[in-house]
């Protein structure tokens, strides 16, 4: 009890924060701990064959103890082939009353592997249009929050949030990457002091023997996993924003608990008017703008970007801008895997970051910027790209799926420039064979190479499917006009060779400063030019474009003696320092890993020849590095 009771005042603390897409991290991981452990066990409906172009669902809850009442699901499809089954998810805890198919009920089974397999009473030859009626009923899984029912001051609530794997939690569907329903329309039913909300067009409301009754369409294709349901006492709102794009106004729906303060929860939703306004103009039109954008608050953590109506746990600044942004990056176009959940999660982390780009001050700015570095390189490693989607708690890792990625998006940024990093993304979400359907990283990563006309393929191999960040040493001189720089190059991790971005490095004089750009090309290498101002400071990377950690060397002087001989060598290496002690040295091969080192308790003397056993070192080229009492040198050496 006591371990809950902290982690339950631990979330209540930072729903009062700003913080709110780690809220959302957290929610979402803590929530599918029960899919973690069952999903091995589990069979998936067969994806193929079967094309679902509409889909009807009509629920009647039980607020008093979740239990689902009347639920059916009314599907149309069409096949891609000869079937003689049609197969869908279900928890087994739900019970299947029946099946009817042509007014006549169908033979079914319900398994243990919570799939429900339907056997038609002959083969339905391909390209045929039909249709079948699920009716059900029964208690959901409690295990998962993806039919959540909590009771606040407002009274009971029910919402569901499905995302990765629970959408089969509470409904009969194809829980896949693989197949939009075209068209969806929700009928839900409630006791009358309640109000129910879903995705799309509110396009009816009705009263009918104590009870309302609410009906939604949604117009626009849906993933599985964004068709959500919400039923609570909450106070109704509209708020107002026009899109340029479009040349109209859209209304922005809003439901808050009856507890809420809801002059402040309007005061705090007119943001969504500035941020809808601004991604108009940054991603392209609001991908549902012929039906609506919303909130619906929830009693869980943190928010879930539903298509066209996103549940929200508060309605900080942050957690407006995350699940708007994934209005664009998640439901316009989804990750075609969750492996490449990153396209849905960095991207609308990203979105959230440019909010302070564009709509804040400077210093919050940068600040954000620092504060996502920092947390990002807290560990040497961590991909983006996530090769095991079993385990939940990896693929919503919040410091690298959410954090990274989007500072790889914002290093991207720099690294093409702001023209072309936002037409690449505007031709990439308005792509007829992208949009409103599935994607994956090479789909995005081909619109950013048409643009730019660069090959991309280090990039996205090194920041999104490897692991780690770039540590920089970086000396400089000046003689005369010539500013000369060592710039070394060390990785966080193992598995990649050499993060090839260029540095952005601000060179200050006492009246005078200039931006240099400086292309990466091997772990160690030099950089000169000609300047005609004397230069005090260098600053490395002052608008935080660049993920790495650096640190930047007094001036070195020319005229300290680094001797290595014989070099070429071949089994031993002697160095020596003629004018200042050495603490240490490290020898790395050419991919920048570390093959022999050594430090020393008491600095060696300067004038003192060190012998370096090499015998063991295959033939090629190496760069040693030598720390001195208040500067480090680098030469590259040869063994052969």
């Amino acid at each position: 009890m006591l371990r809950t009771a902290t982690i339950l005042f631990f979330v209540c603390l930072m729903i009062e924060t700003k913080a709110q897409p780690i809220l959302e991290s957290l929610a979402k991981s803590e929530m599918m701990r029960y899919d973690k452990l069952t999903r091995a066990n589990t069979k998936r409906s067969n994806q193929g064959n079967v094309d679902i172009r509409f889909a009807t669902l009509s629920f009647e809850p039980d607020m008093s103890n979740a239990d689902i009442l009347s639920a059916s699901v009314h599907y149309i499809f069409k096949t891609d082939a000869s079937i003689t089954n049609i197969e869908f998810d279900l928890r087994k805890e739900l019970t299947v009353d029946s099946v009817i198919y042509h007014g006549l009920p169908l033979v079914f089974v319900h398994d243990n592997t919570h799939l429900l397999k339907i056997n038609f009473p002959t083969a339905i030859n391909a390209g045929t249009r039909d249709s079948l009626s699920i009716y059900y009923h029964g208690a959901t899984n409690t295990t998962s929050r993806a039919y959540y029912r909590a009771v606040t001051v407002s009274g009971a609530s029910i919402s569901t949030l499905s995302e990765p794997y629970s959408s089969h939690f509470w409904w009969p569907c194809r829980e896949n990457l693989h197949d939009k329903i075209d068209s969806l329309n929700v009928n839900l039913t409630v006791d009358t002091p309640y109000v129910a909300v879903s995705n799309g067009k509110l396009a009816s409301t009705s009263i009918s023997g104590g009870k309302r009754i609410f009906r939604f369409e949604h117009r626009y294709p849906i993933a599985t996993y964004l068709v959500a349901v919400s039923f609570a006492k909450y106070n109704f709102y509209i708020q107002q924003a026009f899109l340029p794009s479009v040349n109209q106004s859209l209304d922005i729906r809003n439901y808050v608990f009856l507890h809420t303060d809801l002059a402040d929860a309007k005061n705090k939703t007119l943001e969504t008017v500035r941020i809808m306004r601004l991604y108009d103009s940054l991603f392209g039109t609001y991908p549902f703008y012929k039906e609506h954008y919303g909130h619906a608050q929830y009693a869980w953590g943190g928010g879930m970007e539903h298509q066209t109506m996103s549940f929200m746990a508060n309605l900080s600044y942050d957690l407006i801008a995350h699940e708007l942004g994934h209005q664009w990056f998640g439901d316009k176009v989804t990750c075609g895997t969750w492996k490449d959940l990153w396209l849905n999660e960095s991207f609308a982390t990203y979105s959230n970051l440019l909010c302070y780009d564009f709509l804040r001050t400077e210093t919050e700015w940068i600040d954000i910027l620092k504060k996502f570095k920092t947390e990002v390189m807290v560990l040497p490693y961590g991909s983006v790209y996530k090769n095991d989607t079993s385990d939940v708690g990896i693929f919503f890792d919040y410091r690298t799926t959410y954090q990274k990625g989007a500072m790889v998006l914002h290093q991207l940024r720099w690294v093409l420039g702001d023209d072309i990093f936002f037409k690449a993304i505007r031709k990439y979400l308005n792509d007829a064979n992208l949009a409103y359907k599935f994607v994956r990283k090479g789909d995005l990563r081909a619109y950013f190479e048409l643009e730019s006309g660069m090959q991309l393929g280090d990039y996205f191999n090194d920041w999104i499917n490897l692991e780690g960040y770039p540590e920089y040493d970086i000396s400089w001189t000046q003689k005369g006009k010539e500013l000369a720089f060592e710039i070394v190059q060390t990785q966080s991790h193992p598995s990649v060779n050499l993060f090839n971005v260029p540095l952005p490095l601000l060179v200050k004089g006492a009246n005078r400063d200039t931006m240099l750009r400086v292309d990466i090309l091997t772990n160690y290498q030099t950089y000169n030019i000609m300047l005609d101002f004397k230069v005090k400071e260098v600053i490395f990377d002052p608008e935080e474009w660049v993920l790495a950690k650096y640190k930047i060397r007094f001036p070195f002087s020319d005229d300290v003696t680094i001797t290595t001989f014989p070099n070429p060598f071949n089994g031993f290496l002697y160095i020596s320092l003629d004018d200042i002690d050495i603490s240490g040295w490290e020898i790395v091969d050419a991919t920048g890993k570390l093959v022999l080192s050594q430090s020393y308790e008491t600095p060696l003397q300067k004038g003192v020849i060190e012998k370096i056993d090499c015998n063991f070192l295959a033939d090629g080229v190496y760069l040693i590095k030598i720390n001195g009492n208040d500067r480090t040198m680098v030469r590259k050496i040869v063994k052969n």
